[in-house]
């Protein structure tokens, strides 16, 4: 009903608009009018247009906060504000803009369920209209984002899904030093058939959350210091196959913190400790659990061409409950990210990580390490193309059976701008994952044909 009633309202609005010193240096409030940093952060999406792309990485308890990459660059297009790209908003006569966009995508999955047997595959259709209101005051910026994303299969109806998503969010900034990011959001979600290690149900697992998040920053730009803090809070509930997902329901608080200290004009070395409770809802769960990340790493400018952020530290994860075969556990942990941009038109972006996540119904928990590599480039001022591959292992510690899952993914998109406000394109994408548990390898192939509109 909850889910019924967001899909509604947003069906009704969006048709009508479609502990260092720091120095005190000037630090106006950014624009956020440009991608910035956004390309390479390690901050996940919610709702923008869907990628179809194969194996969905593990998502980990809580995300990677702050600002860009966890201090990449102290001067980023946005905090927690959601960021806009359009050059031509709708102004309102009360100074509010409007950036309304929509996503559409017409294909084909060869293999919806992620199935290593009787594969069924379905053509599609995808429609993500999206709209971004936007309050400047001051310096300060504030943001309403309304999505919905709606994919309806020709062949496999029972997969059809609606996820839709409300988040209000502003930045402050008090001084040349100070400044604060904070939002409050709900979500209604789906995890598809095949993306979780949960039994494979004839319908995809709905959900919903509310989640609130902050992120506090002190520090200039240039300062020979500055320091982060994030706290962060998430309600999440399924609504569907109870049965297999009531296990599930999670309520998740975080917390990390982050120092600063400049080791020349272009570097910065770090330190950052986060910690994450999931508290599990049904009653007699043991799965509750905290986890803690140490790290230490550095953040460089080197040239003009070469930007990242590693970080290199350990993770524990602590049960509440003690039982025979539910271990604690303690390892080593890595962040990573690296863009190189040989040619103003031509980027290269490489991620890595280790980290853990809670598990989805093999094993006591998830151990991932997961590597990727991205290109864009720019042919022509209308000609865009993106390839990727990547590598996700996935250990399921603590299963009898020591599961381990490894897949292979990879993607090719070309976009062509029609119009300053069209863009036509098409996107191949697949995933080869093999595993030692029975019936859980699978292959999936992608094809789809796009449309993004915009002002």
């Amino acid at each position: 009903m909850r889910r019924n009633a967001l899909v509604v309202c947003l069906a009704a609005v969006l048709p009508f608009g479609f502990v260092s010193a720091a120095l005190a240096q000037s630090v106006p409030a950014p624009s956020a009018d440009q991608p910035g940093d956004a390309g390479y952060t390690l901050k996940s999406s919610t709702l923008k247009a869907p990628a179809p792309s194969a194996q969905p990485a593990n998502a980990t308890s809580y995300e990677l906060s702050g600002t860009s990459i966890s201090g990449a660059s102290s001067l980023t297009p946005t905090i927690l504000t959601a960021p806009v790209y359009s050059a031509a908003p709708f102004k309102t006569e009360s100074g509010l803009y409007l950036y309304p966009s929509l996503f559409t995508g017409v294909g084909y999955n060869n293999n919806l369920a992620r199935t290593e047997t009787n594969a069924v595959g379905s053509s599609f259709l995808t429609v993500a209209p999206q709209l971004v209101a936007e309050m400047k005051n001051k310096g300060d910026r504030y943001t309403v984002l309304a999505a919905v994303n709606s994919t309806s299969y020709n062949s496999s109806s029972d997969d059809n899904s609606t996820n839709g998503e409300l988040t209000l969010a502003g930045d402050n900034y008090f001084s040349s030093r100070a400044r604060m990011g904070w939002s409050l959001g709900h979500v209604n979600s789906s995890d598809p058939r095949g993306s979780t290690a949960r039994a494979n149900n004839t319908k995809p697992d709905n959900w919903h959350s509310t989640n609130a998040n902050g992120t506090f920053i002190y520090g200039a730009p240039e300062a020979s210091g500055r320091l982060e803090f994030d706290v962060g809070s998430q309600a999440k509930v399924y609504d569907s196959n109870r049965a297999t997902t009531a296990a599930a329901d999670v309520n998740i608080t975080s917390l990390a913190g982050r120092v600063f200290y400049r080791l020349g004009t272009r570097s910065l070395a770090l330190v950052e400790l986060r910690n994450a409770k999931n508290a599990y809802v049904q009653s007699g769960s043991t799965a509750s659990n905290t986890e803690n990340r140490y790290y230490a790493g550095l953040t460089w400018d080197a040239t003009a061409a070469t930007t990242g952020i590693v970080k290199v530290g350990q993770m524990r994860k602590d049960f509440d409950t003690k039982l025979a075969g539910r271990d604690n556990f303690t390892g080593g942990s890595w962040e990573g990210t690296l863009r190189w941009a040989p040619l103003t038109y031509s980027v290269v972006d490489f991620q890595t990580s280790r980290a853990t996540a809670d598990a989805s119904g093999v094993g006591n928990f998830l151990l991932t390490t997961g590597n990727d590599v991205v290109w864009n480039h720019k042919w022509t001022q209308s000609l865009t193309s993106r390839v990727s591959v990547g590598t996700l292992s996935t250990e399921f510690v603590g299963d009898a059976a020591a599961r381990k899952d490894n897949a292979n993914s990879y993607g090719l998109s070309l976009n062509y701008a029609v119009l300053r406000w069209l863009q036509l394109g098409v996107d191949l994408s697949g995933t080869d994952s093999s595993s030692n548990s029975a019936n859980a390898s699978f292959k999936r192939n992608v094809t789809m044909f796009t449309l993004n509109a915009s002002l």
